[in-house]
């Protein structure tokens, strides 16, 4: 009983390590994911200007959140501009969630490149953007937004180095914050001249018709999120989201009411798409197909546009407005769907062969020189694995021999897989084929896991109890649960630690979905298991005072032990057995004291008690 004591309490103290270990880095993956200045953003933005002519006196440039291209056919406005213009379908960027797709469209920059990989990203981007080249040529641009503080994602510190990561753009929008406080005070430029953040019913439509009919901006960004909200809500399967795309339909319809395409130039697309369940940021047809619309001055009505992806609207934009493309840019302008001449088509095709080279080789040197580091510390991490996971085995035997740790075949095989068959078949299966799709808007992936980690929980106390439940003493029963704690460590800890050993943080590369989504479950999966662990032999040791001060059970206990021993005296064998020839040994002796003492000698006759046959 102590060993099995001294054995559980060492498992709890390893378990708690390595879920604090294991739980901080899941708490802490997201972050992780996001860069505040990446490699690119550090880098001199590559601004060529191919000098092709203004086609356009401004642009509108419509983001409908969350609109998927199947779904945004059949709504009356939409199909009015498609049949003006050019209809195609255009791909989002992984991953696919709503802050580094907005980044993408007005940069140009996608997520792996840009730094900013979740929606939890809250620092202002410093890439060079589609509202600096028209700072830059003396123009003004403009937002209007009903879901989103757009403009604040793109603000600038005078000093960027300094002052970059002090700022939180999503504190500042709680009023009791210390950031909101000091928020007026920042010395920060936005690059729109006017942003518009309008949540209330019919602000949207209200503030973009003030914003465009001034006439001030000649680009203008609209953002609204009706269909987003719908789609995370209910679905894109719902009615509610069929529903959400005719109201961003018709809100459209009235914030464009005073554009004149035979001057003004339209741009409607979306930032990702919905799964039928509702859920986006992985890799799914429906989360990555988006809608592409480009109608009015500068557009080529019909024209083919193929392989469009949502780096290449900034460029696009820029061309309309005779300017040069973003300088961090890693899209191609669509030529194919202006109104250039040759010529023209030509010169902005060599500019943009220029500027993907440039920032593509800066992208890929970042990624080799993390790989070489990566590689040099693996070996390390992995020889360290392999030394902690000798050390378990050792304690784990040193413990069996000692009696404190028991590993039945039985008891092993139903108590140790009921965690991860419950965990990992759950996220597969709610988690949607372990995509990050699966995540709610700006919610946190680890917290999302954990309530699969609960399921898990449950079903390793319940199988595990079911496990042992035959075991008649507490020793026997703690021991044989220290086992199965033992292995389930191994299998949730050694993972954990390849992990940190192939995919360390931080995040140069966004590991695929599947990853995005294994890294954090498999920490999470170490935290959970260590309370799965500390609760079961908590309940044990509840079981033994249970037992310890209940009488039933003690006269249950010494009922069984005398029906043992009458059982064991009757068959002939094991102690009781030597027990019997013990006492008639004893008493022969006995006999001939008494005999010696009176003179007689010793006594000669009757059967004299024979060894006991060897138990062998």
């Amino acid at each position: 009983m102590l060993w099995s004591a001294i054995a559980a309490v060492t498992l709890v103290v390893i378990g708690g390590i390595g879920a604090f270990l294991a739980g901080s880095a899941g708490v802490n993956f997201m972050s992780a994911l996001e860069q505040t200045r990446s490699p690119l953003s550090r880098a001199q933005p590559t601004i060529i200007d191919p000098g092709t002519p203004r086609l356009a006196r401004r642009v509108v440039l419509v983001i409908i959140d969350g609109l998927r291209y199947d779904r945004s056919y059949g709504l009356p406005y939409l199909e009015k501009l498609r049949r003006a213009g050019v209809d195609t379908q255009a791909l989002s960027h992984y991953p696919t969630w709503s802050r580094p797709n907005y980044v993408t469209i007005l940069t140009g920059v996608p997520p792996q490149a840009s730094g900013v990989r979740t929606n939890r990203h809250s620092t202002p981007v410093v890439l060079d953007s589609l509202m600096d080249r028209l700072r830059a040529a003396g123009l003004e641009s403009a937002v209007t937004a009903d879901n989103e503080a757009m403009p604040a994602l793109f603000l600038r510190p005078p000093v960027v180095d300094a002052e970059l990561e002090t700022i939180d753009i999503d504190a500042m929008r709680d009023p009791q914050s210390d950031e909101a406080l000091k928020a007026s005070d920042f010395e920060l430029v936005s690059p729109f001249i006017d942003g518009r953040y309008v949540p209330w019913p019919g602000g949207f439509a209200d503030a973009a018709r003030a914003q465009i009919g001034a006439g001030k901006a000649d680009l203008v960004v609209l953002l609204i999120g009706a269909v987003d909200q719908a789609g995370h809500a209910h679905g894109a399967d719902s009615d509610e989201y069929e529903e959400a795309t005719r109201i961003a339909d018709r809100a459209v319809a009235r914030s464009l009411e005073d554009v004149d395409l035979t001057r003004d130039a339209v741009i409607v697309t979306a930032d990702h798409g919905h799964t039928g369940r509702g859920g986006h940021g992985g890799v799914e047809p429906e989360v990555m197909e988006v809608p592409l619309i480009l109608v009015g001055a500068g557009i080529k009505p019909g024209a083919a546009i193929h392989d469009a992806h949502l780096v290449d609207l900034a460029p696009t934009a820029a061309a309309l407005l005779g300017l040069p493309a973003p300088g961090h840019g890693l899209g191609r302008t669509l030529t194919e769907a202006l109104a250039l001449d040759p010529t023209a088509v030509a010169a902005r095709q060599r500019a943009d062969q220029q500027r993907l080279a440039q920032n593509q080789q800066v992208v890929a040197s970042a990624i080799a020189w993390f790989e070489h580091v990566t590689l040099e510390r693996r070996a390390l991490r992995i020889g360290l694995i392999a030394l902690l996971a000798g050390l378990g085995v050792a304690v784990g035997f040193g413990l069996a021999r000692l009696g404190g740790m028991r590993f039945p075949l039985r008891a092993l095989l139903i108590g140790v897989p009921a965690f991860f068959v419950v965990y990992y078949t759950t996220i597969g299966a709610l988690g949607q084929q372990f995509s990050p799709s699966f995540l709610p808007a700006r919610g946190h992936i680890t917290w999302e896991l954990a309530k699969y980690g609960i399921a898990g929980i449950v079903a390793h106390l319940l199988i595990g109890w079911i496990a042992l439940r035959h075991r008649r003493t507490l020793a026997e029963r703690l021991a044989a649960a220290n086992g199965i704690a033992l292995f389930g460590l191994g299998l949730t800890m050694i993972p954990a630690g390849l992990m940190w050993a192939f995919f360390p943080a931080p995040y140069i590369e966004v590991p695929g979905p599947r990853m995005l989504v294994l890294i954090p479950a498999v920490q999470v999966a170490v935290a959970c298991y260590a309370v799965a662990v500390a609760a079961g032999l908590l309940i044990e040791v509840v079981v033994f005072f249970a037992r310890a001060v209940d009488p039933r059970v003690r006269v249950v206990r010494l009922e069984r032990a005398i029906e043992r021993a009458r059982q064991q005296i009757e068959l002939g064998t094991g102690p009781a057995r030597r027990m019997r020839w013990r006492g008639r040994a004893n008493r022969a002796a006995v006999d001939d004291a008494s005999a010696s003492s009176s003179g007689e000698g010793p006594a000669s006759s009757g059967p004299r008690p024979q060894d006991p046959p060897s138990s062998n």
